[in-house]
């Protein structure tokens, strides 16, 4: 989210831009879709998982990342 200053001045204080979610290629989960695009889905608190959303379909999944490793 970016703020910027109103320079029409017909808004008092800051203008907010609202950003899309990022676009990944990659194929939707469903059997019966055939989309390569999804969007990322971010769950604050949660830097382990990843929730992306089909473009099309409208299907969700998840997948975790990261994490601790024992050597």
């Amino acid at each position: 989210m970016t703020s910027k200053i109103d320079a029409a001045g017909t808004t008092p204080g800051l203008i907010t831009e609202v950003e899309a979610p990022p676009t990944f290629n990659m194929r939707c989960k469903n059997d019966g879709c055939d989309s390569i695009k999804a969007t990322q889905i971010v769950i604050p608190g949660q830097p382990n998982q990843r929730i992306y959303k089909c473009v099309k379909c409208h299907r969700t999944w998840g997948a975790n990342v990261g994490g601790s490793v024992n050597l």
